[in-house]
């Protein structure tokens, strides 16, 4: 699953690299920015895209607002309006027309969980040639559990639960190379919806992380490498859009 997760990442990514100008060292320059800027960049991205996003009514999915006046989306509230902010700076927000009632997330360690997910990732810029900052943004190709196998339900992805083996930690693997520990924090905020892991997909929800909430600039383990360079990482934040479909207790 880390394999598979990291290298579908990596291809979903590579487009954010290839629109930057590199330095020398072969690295982005706009992984380069100040912390300050690029805080801010990645807020103010995170705003415009719950502004233009909402909840497909039919699946859950993240959809964006048409340019045509009278359409059927008007009628449709923005991710803005639902969304909340924990005290992390997490953003959450649930969906209005699936909302789970059966048990809660505790913490990766106490709770396992069957999910169905869609992960969307993007570097904002402020590159003047974009009209938003949370720019190359591809809503159709991102990483999930709909786009692997059947599209069931997944158990405990790595970004979520990961435990190094002897070998990775004899390396220096370390969990939170691999696990982004805010993305757990935030699915705190909602209950599983107790269907079957496989039926179709009925997203409850998201969860937004600017950069600095997910991998930012720490080490990232990717292809038996321990690293805080990776382009397809640093600086980049994360849309998960998602359905608990179980939680329970772990045993083991």
């Amino acid at each position: 699953m880390i394999k598979k997760f990291f290298v579908t990442l990596i291809a979903c990514s590579a487009f954010l690299v290839s629109c930057n100008n590199d330095d020398d060292n072969g690295v982005s320059k706009e992984t380069n920015i100040p912390v300050a800027e690029r805080n801010a960049l990645d807020d103010e991205a995170i705003q415009q895209y719950m502004t233009d996003f909402y909840f497909n009514p039919k699946n859950g999915r993240l959809t964006k607002f048409d340019d045509v006046a009278g359409n059927e989306d008007d009628s449709f509230p923005a991710l803005i309006t639902l969304a909340k902010k924990d005290e992390a700076g997490i953003w959450y927000a649930e969906n209005p027309n699936h909302k789970g009632t059966g048990d809660i997330v505790e913490s990766n360690d106490l709770t396992s969980i069957d999910i169905s997910y869609n992960m969307i990732s993007f570097r904002a810029s402020n590159n003047t040639e974009y009209k938003k900052k949370y720019t190359n943004l591809d809503t159709k190709s991102g990483i999930g559990s709909i786009n692997m196998g059947d599209g069931s339900a997944v158990k405990d992805p790595s970004f979520y639960y990961y435990i190094p083996s002897t070998t990775e930690a004899s390396d220096g693997v370390k969990r939170e190379y691999i696990e982004i520990k805010n993305l757990g924090i935030g699915l705190k905020n909602f209950k599983s919806t107790k269907r079957a892991t496989t039926d179709l997909y009925n997203f409850q929800g998201v969860i937004i992380l600017p950069s600095r909430l997910a991998y930012g600039r720490n080490n990232v383990y990717y292809n038996n490498q321990i690293s805080d360079r990776f382009d397809a990482y640093r600086d980049v934040s994360y849309i998960f859009n998602f359905e608990i479909v179980k939680a329970e207790k772990r045993t083991k």
